[in-house]
Formats: C-alpha cells, structure tokens, sequence
C-alpha cells in the first residue's frame, strides 16, 4: 500500500472523530442547557408558592387586623403570630434554595419575604401592646377611682399601676411605628418583587389603609394614656 493510500483512511477516521467529538460536544451543552433551564425553572416556580402564599397571609391578617381594628384581643394577636411564624418559615425555606440560576429573583423575593414577615410580626406586637395598655388603663383608672380610701399602700399600688401604664404604652408606640414604617416601605418592596416574577401580590392600597388606621390607633392611644396621666396626677 503507498503511503498516499495509507494516508488516506487515516485522514477519513480523524474527520469521523472530529465529527463525533463535535456532536457529542453539542449534545453535551443542549444536555446542560436543559439542566439548567429545569433548574431555573424550578427555583422560579418554588419562589412563586412562597412569596404567593405570603403576600394571601398579609392579606389576611390585614383583614382581621380591621376587623379588629378598636377591639383588639390574645385571639387576634395569636392569630397574627400564626401568620408571622408561617411566613418565617417561608424565608428559612428561600434561604436553603440554591438560588444560583437566578439570584435576581432569590433577591427580590428575599426582600419581600422579610418584609411581610416584618409587618406581620409588628401587627402581632402592636395588638399584643394595645391589649396591655388597654389592661393596665382600667387597673390604673380603677384604682384612682377609690382615692379617698388613700393610705401608703394605696399611694404604692398608684404608683406601680402608672409604671405599667408606662412601660407598655412604651412598648406600644415602639412596634406602632416600627409597624408604620414597614407598612410604608412595601409598595417599593411590592414593586421590585413584580418586575422578576408575575404572580398575585397584596396590592399597594390595603398596605396604605392598614397604615393610616396604625397611626389613627396611635393618636387615639396616646390620647387615652394622657388623659390617665393626668388623672393620676390630679389625684
């Protein structure tokens, strides 16, 4: 056989390789290709379910928070906390995704997660606090009812009963207005979270109610504590 013979096959099989190295090659990037469009497409879908059935639980709450709007209770509060705590669950469950093929959407997703969770927690706190202050008002304004029974205990169980009064409408106004400014911040959050994904969200106009009702509550409270105050005082 002349070497131009030899030579000849061997080029044929180094073009065949080349050819098969070059499909496997292609099939081996549309593989990976495929992978990680699945994966991204998954993750999308998950975050979808959390941040859906986060934005149905502020809704909620913020329903019942209306509702019990002047006549707050351990019920309510307990309900709101329900809310919060399932919403915490939702942010340990983001956080644990491997987020790589779309950390956009893991970000803005993140920032609406806390942010609901937030509002729910504060919601909770400021019911919790309203409750309190309601309690200790009555003990306090009950117990300067009887000043004409004034003796050192009595000027002793004054004085305790308007450092409870204090202390939790101290703690009242504290999660009200942390409750205020969470409630401000999520027509931004609202917005960044609906340019990377199209679900469903809580709409910018009952987050802006719940916060003129919280700063109304706040007024009327304070009001009320003033006026203890001042009865305390003349007494």
């Amino acid at each position: 056989m002349t070497p131009l013979a030899a030579a000849a096959p061997r080029g044929a099989i180094t073009r065949s390789a080349a050819f098969a190295l070059a499909a496997l090659l292609v099939a081996s990037a549309l593989g990976y290709w495929g992978v990680g469009a699945y994966r991204k497409a998954q993750l999308q879908r998950t975050i979808a379910a959390l941040v859906l059935d986060s934005s149905q639980r502020l809704e909620a709450a913020l329903a019942l928070e209306a509702q019990a709007d002047t006549a707050s209770s351990p019920q309510t509060v307990g309900r709101l906390d329900d809310q919060a705590q399932e919403v915490d669950k939702h942010v340990i469950d983001l956080h644990d995704l491997n987020a790589s093929t779309n950390r956009p959407l893991a970000a803005a997703a993140d920032d609406y997660l806390l942010t609901v969770r937030q509002i729910l927690r504060e919601l909770a706190a400021s019911h919790r606090y309203r409750v309190q202050v309601s309690a200790s008002d009555e003990r306090l304004r009950e117990h300067m009812s009887k000043a004409g029974r004034r003796s050192a205990a009595w000027m002793d169980e004054a004085i305790r009963a308007k450092d409870r009064l204090e202390k939790n409408y101290f703690d009242y106004r504290v999660s009200a207005e942390a409750l205020e400014r969470q409630l401000a911040s999520y027509p931004e959050t609202r917005k960044k979270m609906a340019s990377q994904l199209r679900v469903p969200l809580l709409a910018d106009e009952p987050a802006e109610t719940a916060r003129k009702r919280a700063l109304a509550n706040s007024k009327r409270i304070a009001a009320n504590v003033e006026q203890a105050r001042q009865l305390a005082a003349v007494h």
